[in-house]
């Protein structure tokens, strides 16, 4: 069970004692070091039908949330110059901030860039709407080191982005007095359980959209620090999500935090009700309620199940009795399972949800050494912008899986009215892994806006997309 600490948000950031400078001044390999600080602005107030709430600054983010009427139908729209608003879109609930039960709904986080005025509107009166701006100051995520093989596992871990390298801010962890408000507990995995964050697909900045996460899980919700194990981005990033250690060995993990102690023992984190303790949650970036995850995302999913079912002894296939160590609950479910398997919620959506029987497969291939061989497509950066006439480039990455050889060529779709591109070159030959580089060029009569350009790797059979986004500005 978890402790919550009703601390203000103000104190939990304003306030660092000397206990936590000391735990702040770790090496840059430690989990504690702070990133760069996240703004954060807060407007609240009655809604009777419809309210429009201005904040002081541009936001990167951002949350609503009430006190009133779960069944509430909320809507916003979002403006960034008090008078053009886009379109109104349902508020949806945050599947952490639903386990609460403080009174309080929490909607999803929203993406939200350069938004400076929030209007909301329900169908019923609401006796205290609250809307939270994030403006986001932190840098995108380090890269890390290719994985490699652990002698204490038969599958290798996968790199994971620890939470120095995306930048958390290790100062949310801690109450006005420096003390932890959820210290780490560890006990022996038993599930793997899968979620999505329902945030926004084709996210332009995941670092960004994490550290808010953090924010909103730690201080807004107050549980302390953010409620998944790890998750993974569109791009096939795993990062660091729940705070297990205050600094971890590169020479004895080579490929990033593990999250577990020493002994292997997992840590607790706050992503299934009931189902926390002894179970690990993973969160892919986005909605999966009307699409699926993409290629590379399920790629690095599948890596990192079937690293924790090789080092937990756990079948990828199989059902067993899980017990909490800590209330003694019992229940018996699959052991890769989604968070709809153990609480009433659509997590991790349907269509993502439809495949975990293929993926608990590919897992036991994986773990059998029998998986086929196949690749997956990254791209670095996921969007871009330019002004009318200029020109944009993405690293387009394929990564060899299971021992798949052989030439890819590649395609695209998508490209934005009075445009034209090219990659260089057009096809690779992949050993291990190989790039090539997706230039989009536009011209002065390429309509303003914002589009989804998908490329497609194919060879051997096999083709995997990826999508990018292209913002074009009038000037």
């Amino acid at each position: 069970m978890i402790t919550l600490h009703r601390t203000s948000p103000s104190c939990r950031i304003l306030a660092v004692s000397a206990a936590l400078a000391a735990i702040l001044a770790l090496p840059a390999t430690g989990n504690a070091r702070p990133g760069r600080a996240t703004a954060v602005e807060h407007r609240a107030g009655a809604v009777a039908a419809e309210r429009t709430f201005a904040l002081p600054r541009r936001t990167t983010h951002v949350a609503v949330y009430w006190r009133g009427s779960r069944r509430a139908r909320v809507q916003v729209a979002l403006s960034r110059d008090a008078r053009t608003f886009g379109r109104f879109r349902r508020v949806t609930i945050d599947e952490l901030g639903a386990l609460r039960h403080d009174g309080v709904t929490y909607g999803n986080l929203m993406i939200a860039r350069g938004v400076t005025v929030v209007r909301v509107r329900s169908d019923r009166r609401l006796s205290r709407v609250t809307v939270l701006g994030l403006t986001d100051r932190g840098a995108p995520a380090h890269r890390t080191a290719p994985a490699k093989a652990s002698a204490a596992t038969a599958v290798s871990q996968p790199s994971v982005v620890s939470r120095v390298g995306w930048n958390a801010d290790a100062s949310l962890r801690f109450d006005a007095t420096g003390t932890e408000s959820w210290p780490p507990a560890f006990y022996p995995v038993q599930k793997l359980i899968v979620h999505h964050t329902d945030t926004q697909n084709n996210d332009p900045d995941p670092a960004a959209t994490i550290r808010s996460i953090y924010y909103y899980h730690a201080v807004t919700q107050g549980w302390g620090d953010i409620g998944y194990n790890f998750l993974i981005d569109e791009s096939g990033r795993v990062y660091e999500g729940r705070h297990s250690q205050n600094s971890w060995d590169p020479a004895t993990y080579p490929s990033g935090p593990t999250g577990a102690d020493a002994n292997g023992n997992g840590v607790t984190a706050a992503h299934a009700q009931g189902f926390n303790s002894g179970t690990v949650g993973i969160a892919l970036l986005g909605t999966l309620t009307n699409q699926d995850t993409t290629p590379a995302a399920r790629d690095a999913l599948e890596r990192l199940l079937s690293w924790e079912a090789s080092a937990h002894g756990i079948d990828p296939q199989g059902s067993a009795l899980y017990t909490n160590p800590v209330s003694g609950t019992q229940a018996t479910f699959r052991n890769i399972a989604g968070h709809r398997d153990v609480n009433a919620t659509e997590c991790p959506g349907g269509a993502f949800y439809a495949t975990l029987p293929a993926i608990r497969a590919d897992v036991a291939a994986r773990l059998s050494g029998t998986a086929a061989p196949d690749f997956s497509l990254s791209t670095s950066p996921a969007s871009a912008t330019v002004r009318r006439g200029g020109a944009a480039s993405y690293t387009i990455t394929a990564t060899s899986l299971n021992a798949f050889s052989g030439r890819l060529s590649f395609t695209m779709a998508g490209l934005p009215a009075s445009s034209s591109a090219a990659f260089d070159p057009a096809s690779v030959t992949l050993g291990s892994s190989a790039n090539t580089r997706l230039t989009v060029t536009t011209t002065r009569t390429t309509p303003p806006g914002t589009s989804t350009i998908t490329v497609t790797g194919s060879g051997g059979g096999i083709s995997h997309s990826i999508s990018v986004t292209l913002t074009v500005k009038r000037k």
